[in-house]
């Protein structure tokens, strides 16, 4: 069971996140932050699926720049930490139907990959302005921002509510990060090093 969950992570991540849009859209009734999960759950299953098989390579690419081989197993398997990621965000808040607050950690993350992904084509270098995952993460953020103008509109977000969501985002991704490159062998610590190296490489 634990090598089939290894093996198809990113495949069971879609069949959850299928199963919960669908029983949704059954039940009907749903919230304005309900809906919003809705849509994140849409678009992170669209960019999983961009990022790491149609086109893919991500993942490719970052091990390039950490100077290792991930095999397939290890590519597949890193989706867990992922998914937990994501499945815990996006629940989270459907089920806090009523809290703006439980939203904003989804809604961060989906900001910071609109950043990520442009950022990542400087990084690896890509030869064309498009790096693995890129225009699933430009919609995300797109619609971030929209998340953002509609809490503005109606007042229904704090100023300290928009820190405690970038903080629990910031937080949950560097725990995730970290729980990946344990997993291909690296140490989280020495990745500003690597970070600063990939960077400072000529063209």
């Amino acid at each position: 069971m634990r090598k089939f969950i290894e093996y198809y992570a990113l495949e069971i991540y879609t069949v959850i996140s299928m199963a919960v849009l669908t029983a949704a859209g059954l039940a009907g009734g749903m919230s304005m932050i309900q809906k919003a999960v809705l849509v994140y759950i849409f678009l992170f299953v669209l960019h999983e699926w961009e990022e790491m098989k149609y086109p893919g390579g991500f993942a490719d690419y970052i091990a390039k720049m950490l100077g290792i081989e991930i095999n397939e197993e290890i590519k597949r398997a890193s989706r867990i930490p992922t998914s937990i990621l994501l499945l815990t965000f996006t629940l989270v808040p459907f089920f806090l139907r009523d809290y703006p607050l439980a939203l904003l950690p989804i809604a961060f993350l989906g900001l910071f990959e609109g950043f990520v992904h442009i950022f990542a084509i400087r990084l690896f270098r890509c030869p064309k302005f498009y790096s693995p995952g890129l225009v699933t993460a430009e919609l995300q953020a797109l619609f971030t921002i929209g998340v953002f103008a509609c809490f503005a509109k109606n007042n229904t977000v704090r100023p300290i509510d928009y820190l405690i969501g970038a903080s629990i985002t910031v937080a949950c991704f560097m725990v995730m990060q970290k729980t990946i490159t344990k997993m291909v062998g690296v140490r989280y610590g020495d990745m500003p090093k690597i970070l600063k190296r990939q960077l400072s490489k000529k063209d």
